[in-house]
């Protein structure tokens, strides 16, 4: 922190100063997987089953105002979040383990590890588990 209120970072190998603006009491957050609480959502958006739901985030002050989730979710086989409807938002997932469906304004996507979705503002979706492992997804929201 310099004496204007801003904070400085390095950028690596390269040595010139980055300046971020103090708009927010957090700077930088960290987590051991230890501390993070597994929660269950039974029935998450009308879907099927239990998910375990870890937020990595805490919500919008964790997020800068920008969003409302950042989140792990763990589906075991047979798992699904319903389908719903984002409105003023998006929502984007990333596969981290596992085989999914998901539905997307009536379409289907069969997704593994390493995919990524993106649902728009009023797009309506939901996810399922497939196969035999758990799905694991990471899950962000943000204000559109």
């Amino acid at each position: 922190m310099n004496g204007t209120g801003q904070m400085i970072c390095l950028k690596p190998m390269m040595r010139q100063p980055l300046y971020f603006l103090r708009e927010w009491s957090v700077f930088m957050i960290y987590r051991t997987k230890n501390e993070l609480e597994k929660t269950p959502i039974e029935g998450c958006m009308g879907g099927n089953g239990t998910v375990w739901m870890e937020k990595l985030l805490t919500g919008q002050e964790e997020m800068m105002g920008k969003g409302r989730a950042y989140v792990r979710h763990t589906l075991n086989p047979g798992v699904s979040i319903g389908i719903h409807t984002h409105e003023g938002e998006m929502e984007t997932m990333v596969i981290v383990r596992g085989k999914a469906v998901h539905t997307i304004n009536g379409q289907k996507q069969y997704l593994e590890e390493g995919d990524i979705i993106a649902a728009q503002p009023g797009d309506s979706h939901g996810i399922a588990q497939t196969g035999d492992e758990p799905l694991v997804l990471i899950a962000q929201v943000l204000f559109a």
